[in-house]
Formats: structure tokens, sequence, C-alpha cells
């Protein structure tokens, strides 16, 4: 039984403003205009983004989402567990679900910025750290990282 399946905005936005970024500033929109290694584009708000949601007996249990960038980098953006959910391979599973919505866009690469303390999902899922760590809007360190298609 699949436990992933694709949501809307509308359902995940509750799940990032009260949950993921509950002391975030800036509004939060269905894409980013952040580029890989840093800097923005506004190319990138204009791509149709995924929105996943990991399920248990009916329940959103763990979100994330993706889009296109410019130069066909695909974003992981917006992954969030439940704590009491954690543990289960509910985060790699929905990056792995990412990962493969970039590839069938025909991405050249997959690309986030996670928190430094979720970077064990991450590596789990293949992902490779190509930056240092450093503060940021929404946590403590973040870095960027990728996985290659």
């Amino acid at each position: 039984m699949t436990r992933i399946c694709k949501i809307t905005f509308e359902d995940i936005l509750p799940i990032w403003n009260t949950l993921l970024w509950p002391n975030r500033e800036s509004k939060i929109e269905p894409n980013s205009a952040m580029c890989l290694l840093g800097g923005y584009d506004m190319y990138n708000m204009n791509t149709e983004p995924t929105f996943f949601a990991y399920k248990l007996h009916g329940d959103i249990v763990g979100v994330n989402s993706g889009h296109m960038c410019k130069d066909k980098h695909y974003r992981s953006r917006g992954l969030y567990v439940k704590e009491n959910f954690r543990g289960l391979y509910i985060g790699r599973d929905l990056l792995l679900a990412t990962i493969d919505q970039g590839r069938s866009e025909g991405a050249s690469l997959c690309w986030s910025y996670p928190r430094q303390t979720s970077w064990s999902t991450y590596r789990s899922a293949g992902f490779t750290l190509v930056s240092e760590w450093e503060s940021s809007e929404t946590s403590d360190s973040n870095a960027y990282c990728r996985f290659d298609y």
C-alpha cells in the first residue's frame, strides 16, 4: 500500500506554518526563488510544484515538496515529519519520492537546503553536502546539498 500521495498547497501550508516554520517572517509561497549555492531567480516561482504527504491511517504524518528551478535543477523543499513518527524512514521516503518526481520532469539534479538537525535523513536518501553550514531565517544552521541523477 502506497502511503505517499500528492496533495495541494492548501493541504501542506498549515503544516509548514505551524510545525516546520512557525516563526518565519516572510510569506510562505508554493515555490522558492532560491538557487543552489545561493542567489535568487524569479524563474523558479513560475514552475509547477508538487506537494507530497505521507499518510498513516488517513492522517498526514509527514510532508515535502519539489519544483523545477532554472538550469534544470529540482528543488526539494519543506520536509517535515511529526515528532512521534521520526526514525521510521518517513522523511527518507518523502525525499526519494521528490527525487523521483524531479527525475520524471527531466531534472539534472535535485537539491535542498536542510537544517543541520535533519542532515542524516538527507544523507540516507543519497544527498551529498555541497556547502558549509550557515544561519538562515528559519533555522540556526542550514547547508546546501544535492542528489545527482
